[in-house]
């Protein structure tokens, strides 16, 4: 089957095509909700609670499964080809489930390992059923930017909850989780601005920025605003690149060889030690105490290189068990309360504990195809200005993602904002990759 027969529910009845529809708005509008709010706002669960898991949570994940299953039959023939288009997403969570089979603790990796394909069930259907990219995007910008609104008027009602010693949290669980929420708002309102062909929806672009940016700087999550500022710089030389052109193109490759040869003479001054680099530029070589943290995931996925320890089954595994247990106390590790500390701050590092490196690659390889992919797609130049943003801001989601899972956790971790959201990102590039197909078939191309 060929990615040409994606866009089948265009041609669909019209009562097949509206049932449809509803389904699927509610699906995406419910996601959406799930993934930016969540069932319990204001919410810090403690250890304990974090290995039971939550009711409300399994309450939402089965009904938007449900809700999904309803969206992929009334899309079958694009859900069968999209699910042929993403082989190896279908082989990372896969595994994941498998790996129950030599789980340190089975009955927590198959509780994790099933909402992870619930979730990926759901963001599949979305995509099958997203029949214009703009409207998605649209979608997207109005929820984030409610979003972002409601932070910002939780924070200013109830500032004793929302606003903590280290940064805002608004209305989540830590201030890193809200810098990313407001990351995403920017890169959404920023893109949306790009595909606008009215003045109208310019000026409502730009009146959204400008809570997203209030939010993202309360929040003082360095990682998140150190990408938005990366992502601004990509966004921008898009923008001139369209409206310039190929000389722009070729200024900014001159300006790229430029850097790298500046790049390249620092770290040669700096006996091409990174971390001297990074004492000399942060002050804080130990990337606020992660070295520590970094070494003991590493020493730990080596115990088990090839397979892991099981997904979901290495954090969070109960008082008795957890893994910084073995440390001796003198370290910052190993004096801090059991249970404070649940991830490696490193995706990678993470995803390697849980289902082994070589899963790992396949996953690691898998979102950067498909961010390579939306760049090839934007750069060709073939669809309308909208659907180009659209794709866009899906590569650059995809793209922040695997630069921020260098010192945060989120790669394929089942129920976090920014891993939900990319499993959306890398599914919908699949289907504008289908749209793109349909025009070249109709242009004779």
């Amino acid at each position: 089957m060929s990615d040409a027969t994606i866009p089948a529910t265009r041609t669909a009845p019209a009562a097949r095509r509206g049932v449809g529809g509803g389904l699927h708005l509610a699906l995406l509008l419910g996601f959406l909700a799930y993934v930016f709010i969540g069932t319990q706002p204001f919410g810090d669960p403690s250890a304990a609670q974090r290995v039971d898991g939550s009711s409300l949570d399994r309450i939402a994940v089965l009904g938007m499964f449900g809700l999904a299953l309803a969206v992929l039959w009334v899309n079958r023939t694009a859900a069968l080809a999209l699910l042929g288009a993403n082989l190896g997403l279908a082989a990372v969570v896969g595994f994941c489930l498998l790996s129950v089979v030599w789980s340190d603790y089975p009955a927590l990796t198959i509780r994790r390992a099933l909402l992870l394909v619930f979730l990926t069930v759901a963001a599949a259907a979305i995509a099958a059923g997203t029949t214009d990219l703009r409207r998605l995007h649209g979608v997207l910008f109005g929820t984030l930017t409610a979003v972002v609104l409601l932070n910002l008027v939780a924070t200013a009602v109830a500032p004793g909850v929302a606003i903590t010693d280290i940064g805002v949290r608004g209305i989540y669980s830590q201030k890193n989780v809200a810098g990313i929420v407001s990351m995403l708002a920017v890169v959404v309102a920023a893109t949306w601005i790009l595909g606008a062909s009215r003045a109208r929806s310019v000026a409502v672009g730009l009146a959204a920025l400008l809570p997203a940016l209030l939010f993202l700087v309360l929040t003082k999550s360095k990682t998140s605003i150190a990408l938005t500022a990366l992502a601004f710089g990509i966004v921008a030389v898009f923008a001139l690149a369209e409206w310039i052109g190929a000389r722009f193109v070729l200024l900014v490759l001159g300006a790229g060889l430029l850097a790298s040869a500046l790049l390249l003479a620092i770290f040669a001054a700096f006996d091409f030690d990174p971390l001297l680099i990074v004492a000399a530029v942060t002050g804080d070589a130990t990337f606020t105490g992660r070295d520590e943290l970094w070494s003991f995931a590493l020493n730990a996925a080596l115990e088990r290189p090839w397979l892991g320890h099981g997904y979901g089954a290495f954090w969070d595994v109960g008082e008795a068990n957890d893994p910084l247990q073995r440390l001796d106390p003198g370290t910052w590790l190993g004096d801090v309360d059991i249970g404070t500390i649940n991830q490696a701050h490193n995706g990678y590092l993470e995803l390697w504990l849980h289902i082994g490196l070589p899963a790992t690659i396949l996953g690691v390889l898998v979102v950067a195809r498909r961010g390579l992919t939306a760049l090839r797609y934007v750069a060709a130049g073939s669809a309308g200005a909208a659907e180009r943003a659209a794709v866009g801001m899906l590569g650059l989601i995809l793209l922040l993602y695997l630069l921020h899972n260098f010192t945060e956790a989120t790669l394929f971790m089942r129920g976090l904002a920014f891993c939900n959201i990319a499993l959306l990102a890398m599914l919908l590039v699949s289907r504008a990759q289908a749209f793109s197909h349909l025009r070249n078939d109709r242009d004779g191309g």
